[in-house]
């Protein structure tokens, strides 16, 4: 997803006015494939540019401005809160934003922002529900070097005798790439496992008339 805005954000004040705008029925709120914006660490210095598929949705840009604003408050610890209350957590404080922004804003022009962790909802009525989406896989770069293929080769070709033994060490050198090929297709997979479940992202998806909404808090 390409970024626009860039660098320190600071607090707003008062509540959106986006909620106080009613949805404008004359806009077709066509489906739309779900969208990964981004990881929730890379937010705060890189704003995520707003869907073009937001647009038929009476979704403007000073509306996603200010969203991703306070997504980006909530999730460094700088959002306001009431006098006396204790600092949530940032994965809470953003879980309960998206949920009132869903609940004031986004699920009346049908659309609906999903936090992840891993592939696990964490936000709106089916929180705790694990989605098989292969776009929470997007940005993960966990494929093999060619440069790692070629060191293998070249400690294969040393230990079975170079190119002259090429003949007599042929059946072992291929056996023994393919144990090491194996070996690191698990390892990446394990490692691909562990990254995902660990990650945090936010996902723009299609929310049919009949999305439930879900309780949350007052603006502070």
């Amino acid at each position: 997803m390409p970024s626009g805005h860039q660098g320190e954000v600071g607090a707003p004040t008062g509540p959106p006015e986006a909620f106080s705008r009613p949805p404008n029925r004359s806009q077709p709120y066509t489906p739309f494939e779900p969208i990964s914006l981004q990881d929730m660490d890379n937010i705060v210095d890189y704003m995520p540019r707003m869907p073009l598929v937001l647009v038929p949705h009476d979704v403007q840009h000073q509306d996603w401005i200010r969203f991703m604003t306070d997504i980006a408050l909530a999730w460094t610890g700088k959002m306001p809160v009431p006098p006396g209350s204790r600092l949530p957590r940032p994965s809470t404080a953003v879980a309960d934003l998206v949920d009132l922004w869903n609940n004031s804003f986004f699920i009346p022009r049908h659309v609906e922002l999903v936090l992840y962790k891993g592939r696990e909802r964490r936000t709106g009525p089916d929180a705790g529900m694990v989605d098989d989406l292969p776009i929470l896989d997007d940005g993960l770069d966990l494929s093999e070097s060619s440069e790692e293929e070629t060191e293998d080769s070249e400690a294969d070709d040393a230990r079975y005798g170079g190119y002259g033994g090429y003949n007599a060490g042929r059946e072992a050198r291929r056996a023994r790439r393919a144990e090491k090929k194996q070996r690191r297709k698990e390892k990446r997979e394990r490692r691909r496992a562990r990254e995902i479940q660990k990650r945090y992202q936010l996902v723009v998806m299609y929310a049919p008339p009949a999305t439930p909404l879900r309780g949350a808090p007052v603006y502070a």
